[in-house]
């Protein structure tokens, strides 16, 4: 299986890693903007939310995402942890992940796929979902493999998996919002996130 770096992955994302127990992660693609390579969507008191992480000027269209670096300029790490903590302090699980999470939003990453991954690993630490992601050596070309979700995973597309309702957060505000970043699961199922995961497969 094929997938392009993400960055607080879609709960679909992870649901195709733990089916398929080991991922390639695209290391030579070129970077695409508005995508999950550095946004994530949560749940805040006004709705959804996208956390998009600022590059450096030098990530354009012709960069490799191997070389993407993050820019921290602004500070968008303090503001992404104190959104996510704003939005998910009252949640039932929160309080048990917050501290493995919160590292990742104090130190700094220089590489947009290293932080990426890095992240990614915890957040499967937490689910107890065992899964050997490894970086392509070669750019795959599109269409040339099966299970390559690459492009597929994408903001401007339909989730690939249907996503049952859990409890959220604010659900006395809005209606059920699915395939928000993993973090929402994780933070109102908590233990029971990798079953819940097993069932949309």
């Amino acid at each position: 299986m094929i997938l392009s770096t993400a960055y607080l992955p879609p709960i679909q994302y992870v649901a195709l890693l733990h089916k398929h127990g080991s991922a390639h992660i695209e290391k030579w693609e070129h970077y695409i903007k508005q995508s999950y390579r550095n946004r994530a969507t949560i749940l805040s008191a006004n709705g959804p939310l996208d956390l998009i992480m600022p590059l450096e000027k030098d990530a354009g269209s012709k960069t490799l995402i191997k070389d993407v670096r993050i820019a921290y300029h602004d500070r968008w790490n303090a503001e992404h942890w104190n959104a996510i903590n704003s939005a998910y302090n009252s949640s039932p699980f929160f309080e048990y992940y917050k501290e493995d999470l919160e590292r990742f939003f104090t130190q700094q990453f220089k590489f947009l796929i290293d932080y990426n991954l890095e992240l990614l690993q915890c957040i499967l630490q937490l689910l107890h979902i065992q899964c050997d992601c490894s970086f392509t050596e070669d750019f795959v070309k599109p269409d040339t493999q099966t299970n390559d979700y690459r492009y597929s995973i994408s903001p401007k597309r339909q989730a690939i998996f249907n996503n049952p309702p859990y409890t959220q957060v604010f659900e006395d505000k809005f209606a059920f919002v699915p395939n928000l970043s993993i973090l929402d699961l994780l933070c109102n199922v908590g233990p029971e996130s990798k079953q819940y995961l097993e069932k949309i497969l």
